[in-house]
């Protein structure tokens, strides 16, 4: 009985407690009218500025190490009646429309906000923040940035100010940053060069400018530099500014016939600068090939940083210009020839038996290629022979070998003798001095009247093999009489059209045998 009156008294002593409490709460949301303030309508909901266009008040901004944000207000006429919320989003085309001085209309991500706005029961007033990026100040710095927002969607039957539910916004740029707090990106080089409009590439000095080359590519390696507090990472683009090559060449910085390469020729990658760094080294190539097709042109590139996801380009730093100079540059420059190496390409090929073919990039005359096959219809086709798929593939001449199929469908013929066969190409070379190098597999005994020759000579053609010497037009030659490397040198003392190849007489059962050719020249000093 005890127990049970225990109990109904506490439980008395709680429901008292309760009440006072309840009517405490209520007393005090009279008093400050939270509220008996709420009626069933809170009226509309709108941007709590005076005017569609606001400057954005400099006391209210906080600086953060990627961002400055600012608060922004939205007002009811009346206390809300319930919890609702409402979307915010962008107006790039609002911002657009205004007239703004010195503008830069943003849009996001340059500036961001929350995705919706809560608003409680009771309240009649809500601020959240904008954030603008430390990148689109700096990147616009000295413009008023210009950008705009809107309301949309309540989550309730909750109505807008039509007139009220857009604000745009202007930032003063020079308010909230000074000159000295920005980040430049820049090139190393030109900043250590400020006066220096094009940097002459040639052998001696590639290794202190950071350039080399292989059979593939020229690289060119750069240091780009972030200027001010470093922060978190970001990526810029690297542009080939052609522009700047032909001003240059109107100017008359550039030498005249300097050639000017597409981007095509080109290998750009994008910059990226890791978190809380202030430096990186990109590299650009160059095509070689474009640049020896420009041979013995100078070539000129230029390369510019360009369109930052962060910060600004310092313009006055952000370009490099270089003159490649290959004839004092290139020492080997068999790429002014055509499929000199293993394996060798070819124009056609024997249908019928797969070995003999005409090698690709190279001209003959009639005694450059002579084997044949028959066809399955015992048809004889083609005339074949510069080529052999044999060895890795190879040049060839080849008389004689008859073979075991001779004269049947699908099978060769004797290959006949040959007399005075030429391979060779064509080229127009600056004056210089220059070695011709083959690389023999297989040759035979030579001599004036018969064997085979590594030949050079000025003009379209190379001379027969029974009087190599005494044509005027005559450079060099240098016998095929066994395997391993056979050269010869020449000197042109203008630029001059040359041809160089080989030259065979051949009979019976005899081969020739090249798997590769070079041509280098002494550097210009």
């Amino acid at each position: 009985m005890n127990i049970l009156y225990k109990n109904y008294t506490k439980m008395a002593i709680l429901a008292c407690s309760f009440f006072l409490l309840t009517v405490s709460f209520l007393y005090s949301c009279k008093r400050e009218g939270f509220v008996d303030d709420v009626n069933s309508s809170p009226g509309v909901l709108k941007f709590d500025y005076p005017s569609l266009v606001n400057a954005v008040n400099v006391g209210d901004v906080t600086k953060g190490e990627d961002r400055i944000i600012f608060p922004v207000r939205v007002a009811l006429e009346n206390p809300a009646n319930s919890t609702f919320t409402v979307n915010l989003q962008p107006e790039p085309q609002l911002a657009t429309s205004q007239t703004v001085a010195n503008a830069a209309v943003i849009n996001f991500p340059d500036f961001s906000m929350p995705q919706s706005v809560e608003v409680r029961f009771g309240t009649r007033n809500v601020t959240f923040n904008v954030a603008v990026t430390a990148s689109a100040i700096e990147r616009n710095y000295g413009k008023n940035l210009v950008f705009a927002l809107t309301l949309t969607s309540p989550s309730k039957p909750q109505k807008l100010d039509e007139s009220k539910k857009s604000v745009v916004f202007t930032l003063n740029t020079a308010d909230i940053a000074k000159i000295d707090e920005l980040h430049f990106l820049s090139f190393t080089a030109a900043a250590r060069n400020p006066n220096q409009v094009v940097t002459q590439l040639t052998s001696p000095n590639l290794a202190a400018n950071n350039v080399s080359f292989d059979n593939t590519g020229f690289s060119i390696k750069a240091q780009v530099d972030l200027g001010g507090k470093a922060s978190r990472g970001f990526r810029t683009s690297i542009a080939y500014n052609a522009d700047t090559l032909k001003t240059l060449m109107a100017k008359g910085l550039l030498p005249a016939g300097t050639a000017i390469l597409t981007k095509a020729a080109l290998d750009l990658t994008d910059v990226v600068l890791d978190d809380y760094k202030s430096s990186v080294v990109v590299e650009m190539r160059v095509n070689i090939d474009s640049i020896f097709a420009k041979y013995p042109s100078k070539v000129a590139v230029a390369f510019t940083l360009s369109n930052p996801e962060k910060y600004q380009v310092n313009a006055a730093k952000s370009t490099l210009v270089y003159l490649i100079d290959p004839l004092r540059i290139f020492s080997d420059i068999t790429k002014v020839m055509k499929n000199t190496s293993q394996p060798f390409k070819t124009s056609t090929i024997d249908p019928n038996q797969g070995r003999w073919g005409v090698l690709a990039g190279w001209l003959f005359n009639s005694q450059g290629n002579t084997h044949q096959s028959y066809s399955p219809t015992n048809e004889l086709n083609g005339l074949y022979g510069s080529f052999d798929n044999n060895n890795s593939t190879q040049i060839a001449f080849e008389s004689g070998f008859a073979a075991a199929d001779a004269g049947k469908p699908g099978g060769s013929p004797t290959t006949p003798n040959i007399t005075n066969g030429k391979i060779y190409q064509t080229v127009l070379l600056p004056a210089g001095t220059y070695k011709f190098d083959t690389n023999v597999r297989g040759g035979i005994t030579t001599d004036n009247t018969k064997g085979a020759y590594s030949v050079a000579a000025i003009g379209t053609n190379i001379p027969d093999i029974a009087a190599p010497t005494t044509p005027a037009n005559f450079v060099g030659r240098a016998a095929i009489n066994g395997s391993g490397n056979k050269s010869f040198t020449f000197t042109l003392n203008t630029a001059t059209t040359v041809s160089m190849g080989f030259v065979a007489t051949l009979s019976g059962n005899q081969t020739v045998n090249i798997s590769g050719v070079t041509l280098t020249r002494t550097l210009n000093p």
